[in-house]
């Protein structure tokens, strides 16, 4: 409970406690790319630093070469064994949605290996014969090409300095996520205007992920439509990339814009720098103390340790482990389907692209969508991150849902029109394979009962 009213209640609705700053700025401003937050080993955690390495490498040749075939997973035969099982099984720590994508969110704000290598290197996937999504005709010689992640050219030259991959934002936690990773990256997000990000048409909303912010803004897989139009400016590269991640994008957006203004009626003679870097500061010290006081308590059920001082010989940098099991813990309690519901706990219908109604927006519809019917207002995003925090997550377990493992290979398809239970890969849009039987485990609780709505 306490996760939730600290941020999808309490930002919300925007309470505020002032703190009284007299000067404009009386501290050294906080780089973007994580340099010298260590006063000792300076690049420590920094943008471009490689990721910690925990255990060996298993490099075929000891340095870089992967393994190869058969080591290779099929991504399709490795899903549909390890991971496939029934869905609709209620999270055992009564963990909810919106504490994953949470997750997800901090994820992004601590490490990011997207971004190719060069010179370019693939690895082709092969996919066996008859594949119902890749191979229907059973051609025999399709493969998924994986492009290689960018990596620190200082290793990979010989088997006691074997490749490393870098980490393009920071590893501290200070607001990667929202503000980018870079002094270029976050003045693209700036209005340069009472202190305030920049916002499109619409003041909730961000502008679009034009130039010169390389977000990835990769085809609607429904429409084929490409660009960034629907595509908001995030500091994280991939923050469009469902529109839960995104809800979550446009909260701290909004945050920050609120924290801004109050600062300008409080102090009506800073000017844009004070106004910005002090909205910033409060912005990264809320986020840090709900994901540390808050958001973490309830996924390790345990409280982190009290601080003993600072450790100059502490490493903060990420590992390839953590990444992996973080991502794939996630990736467990992903639903296949989101609900949406008002202020007073009524949960409401959702329009799909073919203008039927639904009762949750489906995961798998939902990656890399633009101008999604549901969310073109500001009370839609309360409405899904209310939504989020009232439904209850998958369990923690080894099974991945089907729309999850399937958009994770962009194998999502999108039917035309309404297709009975078990007569395609995924149904119609908006709407579950079969019954809605998925997403009766997450009824509105317990945040509804809880506050007596």
């Amino acid at each position: 409970m306490g996760f939730h009213l600290a941020l999808a209640w309490t930002l919300l609705i925007g309470l505020w406690v002032p703190t009284g700053a007299q000067n404009p700025i009386s501290w050294e401003v906080q780089r973007f790319d994580g340099w010298y937050n260590n006063l000792k080993e300076h690049r420590w955690g920094s943008k471009g630093y490689r990721l910690q390495r925990l255990v060996p490498a298993t490099y075929a040749d000891g340095v870089y070469q992967p393994l190869g075939e058969p080591y290779l997973p099929n991504p399709r035969n490795l899903s549909n064994t390890a991971m496939r099982g029934p869905a609709g099984r209620a999270s055992q720590q009564n963990r909810t949605v919106l504490g994953v994508f949470f997750g997800y969110h901090v994820l992004s704000d601590l490490v990011s290996v997207e971004r190719p290598g060069c010179p370019a290197e693939f690895l082709n996937i092969r996919i066996p014969p008859g594949d119902p999504v890749f191979d229907p005709d059973r051609r025999g010689d399709v493969v998924l090409p994986f492009q290689r992640s960018r990596w620190d050219p200082k290793t990979g030259q010989s088997p006691s300095n074997p490749r490393d991959l870098t980490n393009e934002v920071t590893g501290w936690l200070d607001g990667s996520a929202i503000y980018g990773s870079s002094h270029s990256w976050s003045d693209a997000l700036r209005s340069f205007s009472g202190g305030e990000l920049a916002s499109g048409s619409d003041p909730a909303f961000p502008r679009d992920a034009q130039s010169p912010l390389l977000m990835w803004t990769p085809p609607d897989p429904a429409t084929g439509q490409g660009g960034p139009r629907g595509l908001y400016a995030f500091g994280a590269e991939r923050g469009n990339r469902d529109p839960f991640l995104q809800a979550l994008g446009l909260l701290w957006f909004r945050y920050h814009n609120l924290c801004a203004r109050r600062l300008a009626r409080e102090h009506p003679r800073w000017g844009d720098e004070e106004l910005f870097q002090h909205a910033r500061k409060r912005v990264i010290a809320t986020y840090q103390n709900i994901v540390l006081y808050e958001w973490l308590p309830s996924f390790l059920q345990k409280t982190p340790p009290e601080y003993t001082g600072y450790r100059p010989f502490l490493d903060p940098s990420i590992s390839p482990e953590f990444l992996a099991a973080s991502e794939q813990f996630f990736s467990t309690m992903v639903p296949p389907g989101v609900y949406m519901r008002n202020a007073s706990c009524h949960f409401q219908r959702v329009t799909n692209q073919n203008s039927s109604l639904s009762r949750a927006l489906r995961v798998c519809n939902s990656y890399w969508s633009r101008e999604h019917p549901n969310l073109q207002r500001a009370e839609n995003v309360d409405a899904l991150l209310l939504g989020m925090a009232s439904q209850i997550a998958e369990r923690e377990d080894h099974v991945v849902v089907e729309d999850v493992r399937g958009a994770g290979s962009h194998s999502c398809s999108v039917q035309p029109g309404p297709v009975p239970a078990g007569d395609a890969p995924w149904g119609a849009p908006g709407e579950p394979r079969g019954p809605w039987t998925p997403l009766q485990h997450h009824s509105p609780r317990p945040v509804c009962a809880a506050a007596g709505w």
